[in-house]
């Protein structure tokens, strides 16, 4: 292999961030709502609520969007991974890796209770047991990516 395949994400990426911010935003103001009426009312649980609400949604999405907005760069040296939300940065040698697969998530074999959506991911075994996934619908080239990593791998042209 002797060219670079970096991933393209989707454009409709941006839609659940928004959806995201428009939804603490509503839990924010529904909670300064409650605060307000608190003289008349004794609302401090459905206040508490809201605020674990927001910090439990705050989490979730976080850690995320952590995990899944990787910038991928498959080259004749090796895979490069930029964790774009935290300016990380990891190469990897293609002689690391022991395994790579294309899966659904409701049939990796892990026992794992199914999800609504049928997720399908990428899955690469390291040999230092870590386990890198990279999800089909945040990138418009996932099948290049997985076609790239494979024939790199195997230094297939």
């Amino acid at each position: 292999m002797t060219e670079t395949v970096t991933s393209k994400f989707r454009n409709s990426l941006l839609i659940a961030p928004l959806f995201f911010c428009l939804l603490m935003f509503g839990l924010i103001t529904l909670c300064v709502e409650l605060s307000a009426t608190s003289d008349e009312h004794n609302n401090a649980g459905e206040i508490m609520g809201t605020i674990a609400a927001i910090v439990i949604l705050g989490y979730y999405n976080t850690n995320h969007a952590i995990k899944r907005f990787i910038k991928v760069t498959v080259s004749p040296d090796g895979l490069v991974l930029n964790y774009l939300l935290i300016n990380k940065k990891i190469t990897v040698n293609y002689a690391d890796l022991l395994h790579e697969d294309v899966f659904s998530e409701n049939t990796d074999g892990t026992g794992a209770p199914p999800t609504l959506i049928d997720t399908v991911k990428l899955k690469i075994e390291l040999n230092n047991g870590e386990n890198l996934y990279l999800y089909k619908e945040y990138y418009e080239n996932f099948e290049d990516l997985a076609e790239s990593i494979r024939r790199a791998r195997f230094k297939l042209e």
